[in-house]
């Protein structure tokens, strides 16, 4: 689903909002879509249609003290009582900012909510972690100055250490892999991609909430990292194929990137040795080998590649915006949405899959003449 389309949905749920939409609620919608598609990737039909607009309403109802919204008018596009399902399942598969129930939370102020509420997309922090919104479930440690965390008990120093256990058992990502991931996309010029691809890194390293145990990943994850963002980043700009040359040439700027981003990040309130935990320094092979072991392992047939179409889809509704402002009219034929059967798994008759039925074809004929061919020998031997 475009940004259009989640902008149409922020503009029906706040009609009374004057000025433009602050960018903090258009980046959690987005944020939160790209979620759902993980968390909630097998909806009814009817639901399908409604998840953006349950997405950009989370968004509100999350927003609306920090950011002072104008009360909200929803006015779903489906039944009320399978919209009320759809939202009560997102709002709990989907991270909230809200810490849980029966503790005392800190006082923030509105710029510190903001920031807690900055996604990939919309954060300006200087070298801050690159978070979503935490859960219920999860600790407050993990968004507690030292000082406060010493002040909860125990000397810094173990305070420090025990913190770092906890992160292995939240299940949380290290904390370079965001910072250095946004770094990727703003030096790439790739900033759409980053949600799908801390989605797909979540789905390997922490399925389920939990950090893996599989070795190869923990001991791979800068190869990991740029792995995933080599392959989305190839298939949202180049999807009819990937160019050889342009490829190389992604490669090695990712290469090049990680190796600045390990240079230029400083992670603050975290010490150098937990900062960089599981960080590799990698070279191009490194990245060809995590691609080769990304295929085996079968994680891009996973959720959050999904998100992948999502993103091809954004850029052509963007490009074909672009060009009826031009007056250019775009190409003729249906659309591919995400809640439509019309999706390149269904397209048989694209440029790509002519191309893979003319090998086929060819090949099959050969064999055919092949055997054809045999069978003659044999009857001639045979003298039939």
């Amino acid at each position: 689903m475009s940004n259009k389309s989640i902008e149409q949905a922020l503009i029906s749920l706040i009609p009374t909002h004057n000025t433009d939409l602050p960018q903090p609620l258009l980046d959690l919608a987005t944020s939160l879509l790209a979620q759902s598609q993980h968390k909630a990737s097998t909806l009814k039909q009817d639901e399908e249609i409604a998840r953006p607009y349950a997405c950009a309403h989370l968004a509100c109802d999350r927003l609306k003290i920090s950011l002072n919204l104008p009360p909200l008018d929803p006015r779903p596009p489906v039944p009320p009582r399978i919209y009320k399902r759809l939202y009560n399942h997102l709002d709990h598969i989907l991270p909230h900012n809200a810490p849980s129930g029966g503790r005392t939370p800190r006082t923030r102020t509105p710029s510190a909510k903001l920031r807690d509420q900055d996604d990939f997309l919309g954060s300006r922090s200087k070298a801050s972690f690159l978070r979503t919104t935490p859960g219920k479930e999860r600790s407050l440690s993990d968004f507690r100055t030292p000082t406060a965390k010493s002040q909860a008990g125990g000397t810094p120093s173990r305070t420090g250490r025990a913190s770092a256990r906890k992160v292995v058992e939240d299940g949380s990502l290290p904390a370079w892999v965001r910072p250095t991931l946004r770094y990727l996309c703003k030096e790439l010029d790739a900033v759409k991609i980053g949600p799908t691809v801390i989605a797909g890194m979540e789905a390997i390293v922490c399925p389920h909430g939990r950090r893996t145990k599989d070795e190869w990943v923990l001991n791979h994850l800068t190869g990991l990292l740029g792995s995933l963002f080599l392959y989305v980043w190839n298939t949202v700009s180049m999807p009819d194929g990937v160019d050889e040359k342009r490829y190389v040439a992604a490669r090695n700027g990712v290469v090049e990137a990680l190796e600045r981003a390990r240079q230029t990040i400083t992670i603050k309130d975290a010490e150098e040795e937990e900062a960089w935990e599981g960080w590799q320094d990698v070279q191009v092979a490194d990245i060809d080998d995590a691609a080769l072991t990304i295929n085996r392992h079968g994680w891009l047939e996973s959720d959050w590649a999904k998100g992948i179409h999502d993103l091809i889809q954004r850029e052509e509704d963007h490009a074909a915006e672009k060009a009826a402002r031009k007056g250019i009219k775009g190409p003729i034929g249906p659309l591919r949405r995400t809640d439509t059967m019309l999706q390149d798994r269904y397209d048989y008759l694209c440029g790509k899959r002519r191309k893979e039925y003319a090998v086929w074809k060819k090949r099959i004929i050969k064999e055919i003449t092949r055997l054809e061919r045999q069978k003659e020998r044999e009857e001639a031997m045979l003298g039939v």
